[in-house]
């Protein structure tokens, strides 16, 4: 269990919830949020508002996030305006605009990915340039600059009509202004690798360590309304010693060229052959990090905090409390329009993860069937989804991935025939 807890923290971005247990175990007595969900276990322990409700021209309102240290969560890495005039503001970051901008550049992408020597999927934004004649043999998929989650990533199999679609001509001035760009597929594990980094000091370059790695749940593994939706992660993956190298390489890389700090992530495919492929980068807490806390019984979210308050790290996670498990989420979207009423999130509730600190936290998943996390906030009249919205996360815990996925996929089932049964 980390020491000195945090006092105060604020959480921006889509579905904080996870973000904000970790501060509740942590021992963190304020945490305020910003969010695009506003769902229940989120509305249980942080004072919670819509982050379409941000007060930009209250300075009255604004005065309470002087010095205190902010967690981005999804999409607010496609927000570097946003984020600096935060930092202006006086909350601390470790990130700013400037660095948000590089960091999701897809030319800084590629030229990280050769300084690590590791792949880099050919790449386009314009459709004019010659490569994409290989489209009538080769797999590309079409994909945001500025979203997240692979909600809107799909396969391309002709150019006719795409320029009506997309966007691909690159903005010198703002890269993450590109609509979308066109990148050639390449097939094998996609893993998530969370990092923590240390601020640098004059004589010495800043210190990155690896989180944890986890890979990503296929398409043929859980069912999804969309081919390329994140469907979940599994924790631990294991990677050769070769990976691991380029995996920390690639970290140091981008550290000493940007200046970030604290928590970050990034997005990479392995190959059949073994070859390490880069996707993409996701400076702020990612998906999967919880599962990182539950199996090393660690706070992340501490050590972030710390690092922007002081600079250096001070925990290290307990190794070997979690030998042998693993653990998983996994996503459950509606399979077409639905009405969920009162009485049906109720039971969605009944089934809540509320794990309350770090002794309990993975027994908790041992010991149950499965556990549900980013449940929906209920008016008097419920709840209604479209077709391909996240309704819940399945939390589960096992010896083996085969075992996770089938826990996963029976509680989609579960849960589904709930929503006919209530």
């Amino acid at each position: 269990m980390n020491p000195d807890p945090i006092p105060s923290i604020c959480l921006m971005g889509a579905s904080c919830r996870a973000a904000a247990q970790s501060a509740a175990r942590a021992g963190c007595t304020r945490i305020l949020a910003w969010d695009d969900f506003l769902d229940a276990d989120l509305l249980e322990i942080a004072q919670a508002r819509s982050l379409a409700d941000f007060p930009e021209d209250c300075s009255q309102s604004l005065a309470e996030l002087q010095g205190i240290p902010l967690v981005l969560c999804g999409g607010m890495e496609n927000q570097p305006d946003f984020i600096q005039r935060r930092i202006d503001q006086g909350m601390l970051c470790g990130v700013t605009g400037k660095m948000l901008r590089q960091l999701r550049s897809i030319e800084s992408w590629q030229r990280w990915a050769s300084e690590s020597r590791i792949g880099w999927p050919t790449t386009v934004q314009d459709l004019s340039d010659p490569r994409l004649e290989s489209i009538r043999s080769g797999s590309w998929m079409l994909k945001p600059a500025g979203r997240a989650g692979g909600v809107h990533v799909r396969a391309i199999a002709s150019l006719e009509g795409l320029e009506h679609e997309a966007k691909l001509a690159p903005d010198p001035g703002n890269p993450t202004a590109n609509l979308w760009y066109l990148q050639e597929y390449v097939p094998g594990i996609s893993i998530g690798v969370s990092y923590c980094t240390e601020s640098s000091v004059s004589t010495e370059p800043p210190r990155t360590q690896i989180v944890g790695i986890a890979r990503s749940i296929l398409s043929e593994e859980l069912d999804a309304p969309l081919q390329w939706v994140y469907r979940g992660s599994l924790a631990p993956y294991s990677v050769s010693p070769t990976v691991h190298a380029s995996l920390e390489r690639f970290a140091n890389t981008v550290a000493q060229s940007t200046g970030i700090r604290g928590l970050w992530q990034a997005d990479f495919q392995i190959d059949p052959q073994g070859q390490l492929w880069l996707l993409e980068i996701n400076p702020r807490w990612s998906a999967s990090m919880e599962l990182h806390e539950i199996l090393q019984g660690f706070s992340w979210i501490t050590e972030h905090v710390r690092i922007l308050c002081n600079g250096a790290s001070k925990g290290v996670p307990r190794k070997g409390s979690s030998a042998g498990q693993q653990v998983a989420k996994g996503i459950l979207y509606a399979p077409h329009g639905m009405h969920l009423s009162v009485a049906q999130v109720d039971r969605l509730w009944g089934s809540g993860w509320h794990s309350s600190g770090w002794h309990s936290t993975l027994r908790e998943l041992e010991t149950a069937e499965f556990r549900l996390a980013d449940i929906p906030q209920s008016d008097p009249e419920g709840v209604d989804f479209a077709e391909g919205m996240p309704i819940v996360t399945v939390l589960v815990a096992g010896g083996k991935n085969a075992d996770l996925l089938e826990k996963i996929r029976q509680a989609r089932s579960t849960v589904l025939g709930w929503f006919k049964t209530i």
